[in-house]
């Protein structure tokens, strides 16, 4: 009889059985706090690299500067350099462009005039302290017109030693000079003459 009530009611219990663990669930789902699962992240070892660089210092040379005329400037003090000379007091005409600043003086090239200037006052220039320290040498040539009275005006530089302090010096020291004035059929007139100054170290 037992076994007749059990296979009658089997499917009863299957149905009861999945209807109770269905509310089992739900209860467990409704009462049983969310777990909150925190995605697993790998430990990094942290590692400084340092790279190790050799700085090499480039030496550059200078380029050439430009050569550019250069209008006359006062002196500062008048010494003596025996290493700052005149190359030569025989002036070369040489055709060399330059501008001036101020207005234009007539005068005949050198190697015009009948009777020629002569050189027959010449301070030796100033050779920059500064210059001699660092070793620099070279040479400036200047252009000049001789007055009718035997002094130098229009100083310009038509040739650049390289160093603007060489060519001041050089400046200062040929508006000093003194000559003996050109003539031409018998009249003095003024004359264009070129300095060559040469700075050099013993």
């Amino acid at each position: 009889m037992r076994e007749v009530d059990l296979k009658e009611n089997y499917g009863v219990y299957i149905r009861g059985g999945f209807l109770g663990a269905l509310i089992f669930f739900i209860l467990i789902f409704l009462f049983v706090p969310e777990m909150k699962v925190k995605p697993y992240k790998l430990k990094k070892d942290i590692v400084t690299i340092v790279e190790e660089v050799s700085t090499q210092l480039e030496r550059f040379i200078e380029p050439p500067k430009m050569e550019r005329p250069k209008v006359a400037i006062e002196a500062e003090s008048e010494e003596e350099a025996t290493d700052a000379t005149i190359a030569s007091t025989e002036f070369e005409e040489v055709v060399i462009p330059t501008r001036h600043t101020g207005p234009e003086v007539e005068a005949i090239p050198f190697f015009r005039v009948e009777v020629k200037p002569k050189l027959i006052y010449s301070p030796p220039p100033k050779y920059p302290e500064s210059a001699r320290e660092l070793g620099i040498t070279g040479t400036t040539v200047i252009q000049a017109v001789v007055d009718v009275d035997g002094s130098v005006i229009n100083p310009v530089i038509i040739k650049s030693s390289g160093s603007d302090i060489l060519d001041m010096a050089a400046l200062n020291a040929v508006k000093k000079y003194k000559f003996t004035p050109g003539r031409q059929r018998d009249k003095y007139v003024r004359v264009r003459v070129q300095i060559p100054i040469v700075f050099k170290l013993k």
